[in-house]
């Protein structure tokens, strides 16, 4: 290895004045759900509001009887499953990580020392040896390394990295010593990058079973106003029934029009289903991405076995020419 003294790396001012500007390896943020979205998600729903619509109605009419509030338990057990699992599942993808290595040797001021990763700097000047992990995206600036960036890429062969050669954060140095100038911290490294990807989730996309539950609440939702007020009509006026009885009465019909049972029996298959995977080791967002799984007829994936995209399709062709043989002159000329 070129010896370290050729170069002398950040001076402690300029060290300074990168983190004042914000370029610094911090850890990075998490797309992960937070515990007040998992919360307003699983209970700030159409389904819930049409049960606290009606449990308003019955506490106004003076209804106050336990025997009155039958369906509230399906629906706070719906929310505290639905809760519970997401909060676990939060917690098994907040742990994913590409990087994993605490510390890394910096070379600062002339001087060869070891620090927290979260401490690097842009353009720091860190010392790569045989077993390390790269912890930041780097450039190469003495000397030869092996690295394996199996864990990024996929491909298992070993790739030599020499001078002016770019090392991704992520992967690790297999064989040879050098030094190379970070050029990429925090978000913006390779590996951070993947992990946010990870760990994404688009809140607006739903299974095809959840959003059929969703489709029927929402339409019975609608068709019972005009139901409940007819039913409330006629138990006032014409049947000339008090307030409290035309609402009891009206809350139990209604009730019987909307599908509570198949809305936690569904939640309750969703959170078995889950369960059953994280056994078998299975990451998983939420509990919706059960459903998607087992939706899946072909999966994709390319030679080293990385998942890929069912995109792929011609763009343009190469005329060529094959020999083909004849029945008449042994031999013929294809354009193809």
């Amino acid at each position: 290895m070129s010896d370290s003294k050729e170069f002398r790396g950040l001076t402690s001012q300029e060290v300074a004045s990168r983190i004042a500007k914000g370029q610094v390896n911090k850890a990075t943020t998490s797309d992960v759900k937070t515990t007040k979205q998992i919360i307003k998600e699983n209970t700030l729903t159409y389904f819930n509001l049409i049960f606290a619509v009606l449990t308003i109605l019955l506490l106004i009419s003076g209804n106050i009887g336990i025997s009155n509030f039958t369906f509230l338990p399906v629906v706070f057990i719906n929310a505290i499953l639905g809760i519970v699992q997401e909060l676990r599942s939060r917690k098994i993808v907040s742990k994913l990580a590409i990087v994993t290595t605490p510390n890394v040797t910096v070379l600062r001021d002339g001087r060869l020392t070891t620090i927290p990763i979260e401490d690097l700097v842009l353009d720091d000047v860190i010392q790569l040896s045989a077993g390390n992990q790269i912890s930041v995206d780097a450039t190469v600036l003495s000397d030869t390394v092996q690295v394996d960036e199996s864990i990024l890429t996929g491909e298992a062969d070993e790739i030599s990295k020499a001078q002016g050669d770019e090392l991704m954060s992520g992967s690790f140095v297999v064989a040879g010593t050098c030094l190379a100038k970070v050029i990429r911290v925090g978000e913006d490294t390779y590996a951070a990058k993947l992990v946010k990807e990870a760990k994404a989730v688009d809140s607006s996309e739903q299974s095809e079973m959840i959003r059929s539950i969703n489709a029927i609440v929402k339409w019975v939702g609608i068709l019972i106003i005009p139901l409940a007020l007819i039913m409330l009509y006629q138990s006032l006026f014409i049947n000339q029934t008090g307030f409290g009885g035309a609402v009891k009465s009206m809350v139990a019909a209604v009730i019987g029009l909307i599908p509570e049972g198949l809305y936690l029996l569904t939640t309750i298959s969703l959170v078995a289903s889950t369960m059953r995977l994280a056994r078998k080791q299975v990451v998983l967002h939420d509990m919706k991405s059960v459903e998607k799984l087992a939706r899946v007829d072909v999966l994709c994936i390319d030679k080293t076995g990385t998942i890929t995209e069912n995109s792929m399709s011609v763009q343009d062709y190469i005329a060529t020419a094959a020999f083909d043989k004849s029945p008449d002159t042994g031999l013929r000329l294809d354009s193809l």
